[in-house]
């Protein structure tokens, strides 16, 4: 049988087995998300300490410089006198320990050029550890970007996977899928007693959002992923969330399922890879994945494992 043949024989994918296949392939690419969200920020955290290393090894630089301008004087002073070459090798030395073998060169200074000295050796030597944090925080920095890329391939791949699997569903196929996969249920909502004003703020934010593209790593305005929804609303209400549903369940108050007031933050799966914004009777708003938009939907849709307060 030709190889041709064998393709067009193989059965054609139902609507659940396709169901079953893409939801498999969004959860692992929201998980891969929620990674590549938390090596982001993880990247940007190096990337600052590394700016800081750099800056103080710079300014350390400076200092070790214009000490041994001073210092230099002296030994220079000192060996056209007639004596202190071996100090003034010292002074531009590249090992600063070698003063400390050598001390005995300083019997020819004063105490006030020996103390000079001392301060470019000290200076040296926080000039050098400077440098070495430099380049650790460099190498965290390198270790993130690939990190990071790691990630977004593992993304990439998935949610091609998703695509591959519903283009071999007919049109109406997918109409059915597409249309079996949304929910709204706005109805259920009315007149819930909201918390408190920055839980209200939050939830006017996420529904206000309500049929906006899933766009994964993203937080808006017109495009987000789970946390970069929840991270926009209630940052409109004045609290900052981590881009990361499971930093997000770290940072906050746990609350027991029996207790969820509407602007709660729930989560789902184990490991924490999605989240959502608790809405009351049973609902949330949330950015489900690829296929659907930003929508209202139950909880008991998902493995639930938390819930949090902001």
């Amino acid at each position: 049988m030709s190889v041709q043949g064998s393709v067009s024989a193989a059965p054609r994918l139902d609507v659940d087995e396709a169901r079953r296949q893409v939801e498999a392939l969004y959860h692992k690419a929201e998980q891969a998300t929620e990674r590549y969200n938390e090596a982001r920020m993880a990247l940007q955290d190096a990337e600052r300490k590394f700016g800081r290393a750099q800056k103080l090894a710079s300014a350390q630089q400076s200092t070790v410089s214009e000490l041994q301008k001073t210092v230099g004087a002296f030994a220079a002073n000192a060996y056209r006198s007639g004596g202190m070459d071996q100090t003034l090798q010292l002074v531009f030395s590249d090992d600063p320990e070698a003063f400390i073998a050598k001390a005995a060169s300083l019997d020819a200074l004063s105490s006030r050029e020996a103390g000079a000295l001392r301060k470019v050796v000290e200076a040296r030597r926080e000039l050098q550890a400077n440098q070495t944090a430099a380049a650790q925080q460099l190498a965290v920095v390198e270790a993130q970007r690939k990190a990071l890329a790691g990630e977004k391939s593992e993304v990439e791949k998935n949610l091609r996977a998703a695509r591959e699997v519903l283009n071999r569903l007919q049109a109406k196929d997918r109409g059915q899928l597409n249309r079996a996969s949304r929910g709204d249920d706005r109805d259920l909502l009315k007149n819930l007693p909201l918390p408190n004003p920055r839980a209200a703020k939050a939830i006017e934010y996420a529904l206000g959002q309500l049929g906006d593209r899933y766009v994964w790593g993203a937080d808006g305005p017109d495009g987000f992923d789970c946390s970069g929804l929840t991270m926009a609303a209630w940052g409109k209400a004045g609290v900052s969330l981590p881009h990361s549903s499971a930093q997000q369940y770290s940072s906050g108050d746990k609350i027991p399922r029996s207790e969820l007031q509407p602007g709660d933050l729930v989560y789902f799966y184990s490991p924490i890879s999605h989240v959502g914004m608790y809405l009351g009777n049973g609902r949330m708003v949330h950015a489900p994945n690829p296929s659907r938009r930003v929508e209202i939907a139950p909880i008991a849709q998902m493995p639930y494992t938390g819930a949090t307060r902001p």
